[in-house]
This record gives C-alpha cells, structure tokens and sequence, in this order.
C-alpha cells in the first residue's frame, strides 16, 4: 500500500470552481450597481461662471453625456480614431500595453495592495462601462463617485493632460478594438443605463 497522498476528488474540486466563480460574479455584479447606480441630484448646482477642478465634478457622473455617447457610435470617425491612437500611445500605452493588453495578471492585486491596470480588449472589462463613466474615469481618475470611497488606485486624473476632445478620442480608438460580439454584448447589456 502506497503512502502517497490520494488526487482530490473530482466532485470537490468542480465545487470549489463553481463556489468562486459565483463568488467573483457576485462581486462583480455588485461593484458593477455600485459604479452605475443613479445619483441623487446635487444639494446645490453648479454656477455657470464657476471654473477649476471642483466645477467639472459637480456633475461628473452626468457630464457630457450626449457627446460621450456618440463616441460609441457605430462606425467612429477614422480621424478621431487616429487621434485617440496618439494620444493613448503617448499616455495610457505605458500602462495598459500598446496593444491594450494591459498589466500581467492584472486581477491579482499587487504587492502595495492596488490592482494592475487592466486591459482594454476584449479580454478586460472596460466595455463592461457606460460612456459616461468611462469618460469621468478618464478626465477625474478612480475615485468617487467612479470608485467605492477609499479605494486606491495608480489611474491618474487626466483633466489637465488631456483635453475632453482628447478624453473622447481615446475612448473612440479603444472602442474600434472591440470585436463585433463584445459590441452586440454591451449594446445588450447597457442599452438602459445611459437613460438613467
């Protein structure tokens, strides 16, 4: 008789994949409510002739949601495509890859307690987003009301290196890198929350 410790059981070992796939599922659902829930409307708007970084916020969930919409739009302008493209080399390529690959393994979080930035393909979860909160992920970094209070994160504001023109261009190119089911998916998928 052997003393060699016997293989876990098949059973066992399909539960506990089971177990944490509906575990992340869960979780991601959750985050996901959390990151489009509707905003209770503003205790007091925002001035027409306030400026600075406290003034973009003050509708950030909302802004700009009919220009950010239309950089969805089925068939993108080359131009701004192309634009989005020089603009993301310059200032996302470093971080989430040239191809949009993003960070190796970038759902375990690092060793200072952040996750790596996440691809942009098809293989991340990006397309997952409204246009509305991509664009204030951008423009404002993850934070509130894009993020859960607290958390940390090494995605930089980019309200004062890229223009909103600029903002909307890189979103335009790394929507032309969706395949055509991840686009019917997301149509799906999304098709009610920008009407919030």
């Amino acid at each position: 008789m052997s003393d060699a410790p016997k293989p876990p059981s098949p059973k066992w070992v399909s539960r506990l994949i089971t177990a944490s796939v509906i575990a992340f599922g869960a979780a991601f659902t959750m985050f996901a409510y959390w990151v489009t829930r509707p905003q209770p409307p503003q205790a007091e708007p925002a001035r027409p002739d306030a400026s600075g970084p406290e003034a973009d916020r003050a509708d950030a969930p909302r802004s700009d949601s009919p220009a950010v919409s239309a950089i969805f739009a089925r068939k993108p302008d080359p131009s701004l495509v192309a634009l989005g493209k020089t603009a993301y080399d310059r200032q996302c390529a470093s971080c989430h890859g040239t191809n949009l690959e993003g960070q190796p393994n970038w759902q375990r979080r690092l060793p200072n307690g952040r996750m790596p930035a996440p691809p942009h393909d098809d293989s991340g979860h990006t397309w997952h987003h409204p246009e509305r909160i991509l664009f204030g992920m951008v423009k404002h970094g993850v934070v509130p009301p894009y993020a859960p209070p607290g958390y940390q994160s090494d995605m930089p504001a980019f309200q004062s290196v890229l223009s909103d023109d600029e903002i909307r261009a890189v979103l335009a190119y790394i929507k032309s890198r969706w395949s055509p089911k991840v686009m019917a998916w997301r149509a799906e998928a999304l098709k009610n929350l920008e009407e919030r």
